[in-house]
């Protein structure tokens, strides 16, 4: 191994786009956020090192045995994936880069590219989620001089705010004020010479403070003139070498799971199919299935290892020997179509990233679709749903010790192979001798009884309300007595006395005060209080019919009235659970 010159970030780059820089099969994926890539530029801007960069050197015979990845330009967190290079054996003086692809992508995306990573409180499917951000410098933008913060204004903005999209306004910023000027960061790559700057600065109306050029001369200096990528390059062409340099390597930094090895080792081994771009594949497609959901490559491994029959589902090398890898090749489409059903089922079930806790919870229901010979009849359905729902109310049953409960019930589940439909008894008595029973005791109802919005009170509501049609994902989780009606203001306008306003807002978003409601029909809800808009929308018979359905009972007229209505939905909610889940019977 050999130390090599510093080049400028702007060679370093230009090595990027001409392919010289490629990125081995067993580098992860680019994982950094807008924060870690604002704080790079901030770091070379103040002169401090970024550290140095490891490169192997791959002769052509080499690279036609193995798969090379382009760096990533523009980034989009909904599909992160490299693009393969077609014939690495044809770059001249082509380097894997070993350590540093995240630090060098981030220079990439800065300087030429764009990002997209999904705003807070959106849906992964609301096309407004995902805005194109641009890296921009603040030129009027004081200098900190706190060690701990950024001493350049570095942000990553959209070009232009998207009168379609109004939650991204606060992410735009103006171009030209009086204290902020926002400079692409990337255009800095068309000013060859520093003196040219001088003129910019004049005619952007930049030039009453020195700040400006200033800035603008530092950054042409850090991106054009110093030596700032360093690197050690290594020329051995044995593989296990590398992965051995790499392995060390990259146990800094954002640290590689067992998966991201995992996967690399796939990749490298299948010889039929490009494994990486098929899970990554199989992952963007199951992601999108119903209302969206949050999968990772992890969820595709280890279904493959548990539909694969490995003796083991834990992330160690040894489940990914050259037999079992061997294995899962020849299985692969079979295995595709599974997890891509078991997803299919999910959402039709109304799950979607929101309300499914755990993934893990999935995989024995993929093992019996895997292994099942004929469609699941609607009494399979009925079982299949109600475990499921159970399992994932439980606290505790997927938390820990999932790899050893997951292979035991495999073992449950093919000793009961005779059993036609999904064998939950047998599943339910394998995870109770390990101490995770699916039953509930009366402290436990009461807590599920007093559930805050989120994925436990889905699954609640999906268990007590199982009547609503939840398959198209097109439903809501609906506030019976609406949030935006309680504010301390609204309530003691309506006479609620101070000292029990904490109440009224503690409840307000609670089980007991939700329900399950189509999309479109609780968009016509709004913010009015349930027995008006009940009035409006229903005739009496269909009223009676919904508050009885829906356990509402008789819903007030008045918000001040809201914690005797809590009260008694929230009995009656209790009185079903103890009927559902007290049992090992649905």
């Amino acid at each position: 191994m050999s130390y090599k010159a510093a080049i400028t970030i702007k060679e370093a780059v230009d090595h990027i786009h001409n392919n010289r820089y490629l990125l081995p099969a067993i580098q992860r994926e680019f994982v950094w956020w807008p924060h870690q890539i604002e704080r790079l530029f901030d770091s070379l801007m103040r002169g401090y090192p970024i550290g140095s960069f490891l490169f192997w050197r791959v002769e052509p015979e080499t690279a036609e045995n193995y798969r090379f990845y382009q760096f990533i330009t523009n980034y989009d967190q909904r599909k992160p994936h490299n693009t393969a290079h077609g014939a690495p054996s044809t770059v001249p003086g082509l380097k894997a880069v070993l350590d540093g692809q995240q630090r060098l992508t981030a220079l990439n995306i800065g300087l030429y590219g764009s990002g997209r990573w999904k705003l807070p409180r959106l849906w992964w499917s609301n096309p407004c989620a995902f805005p194109e951000r641009r890296l921009y410098l603040n030129l009027r933008a004081p200098r900190l001089e706190n060690e701990e913060e950024l001493s350049y204004k570095f942000r990553l903005l959209p070009p232009a705010p998207d009168p379609e999209c109004p939650g991204q306004t606060r992410l735009h910023a103006q171009r030209r004020s009086e204290h902020e000027y926002w400079y692409r960061v990337g255009d800095i790559l068309k000013v060859p010479e520093a003196e040219d700057l001088i003129d910019f600065v004049h005619n952007e109306g930049l030039s009453d403070t020195r700040e400006p050029h200033k800035m603008l001369n530092r950054l042409h200096r850090v991106v054009h003139d110093a030596g700032i990528v360093s690197a050690y390059e290594e020329a051995d062409q044995d593989p296990e070498r590398v992965l051995n340099i790499f392995v060390r390597t990259n146990s800094g930094g954002t640290p590689l799971s067992y998966s991201d090895m995992l996967l690399s080792m796939a990749v490298a081994q299948w010889d039929e199919v490009d494994a990486r771009t098929e899970i990554h594949a199989l992952v963007d497609k199951i992601r999108g299935i119903g209302g969206g959901f949050s999968f990772n490559h992890d969820f595709v491994l280890k279904a493959c290892l548990m539909l694969g029959d490995s003796d083991s589902i834990r992330f160690k090398v040894q489940n990914f020997r050259q037999s079992n890898i061997r294995t899962l090749q020849d299985q692969w489409d079979r295995i595709k179509t599974t997890i891509t059903a078991v997803v299919e089922l999910a959402s039709s079930f109304g799950y979607s990233g929101r309300s499914l806790t755990s993934v893990n919870a999935l995989l024995p229901i993929a093992y019996h679709l895997h292994h099942r010979q004929q469609s699941l009849g609607s009494e399979d359905l009925k079982t299949i749903r109600y475990w499921l729902i159970r399992s994932l109310l439980k606290r505790g049953i997927w938390s820990s010790g999932v790899d050893n409960l997951l292979v035991a019930i495999r073992r449950a589940m093919q000793e009961g192979s005779s059993h036609n439909g999904f064998p939950a008894r047998a599943i339910e008595e394998e995870m109770r001798t390990r101490g995770k029973r699916l039953t509930f005791d009366e402290e436990e109802l009461q807590d599920l009884a007093d559930a805050s919005y989120g994925g436990r009170a889905y699954n609640l509501l999906f268990l007590l309300y199982d009547f609503v049609d939840v398959a198209t994902n097109r439903f809501h989780i609906d506030h019976v007595f609406p949030q935006a009606l309680m504010t301390p203001a609204g309530l003691k306008e309506v006479g609620v006395v101070e000292e029990r306003i904490p109440e009224y807002l503690d409840r307000v978003n609670r089980v007991a005060n939700l329900q399950i409601l189509e999309g479109s029909t609780n968009s016509s809800k709004g913010a009015k209080l349930p027995a008006d808009w009940l009035i409006e929308q229903y005739s009496e018979e269909e009223r009676r019919n919904l508050c009885r359905l829906h356990d509402l009972g008789d819903i007030p007229t008045e918000l001040k009235s809201f914690l005797h209505f809590y009260e008694t939905r929230r009995g009656r909610i209790l009185d079903k659970l103890r009927r559902r889940l007290t049992s090992d019977s649905g």
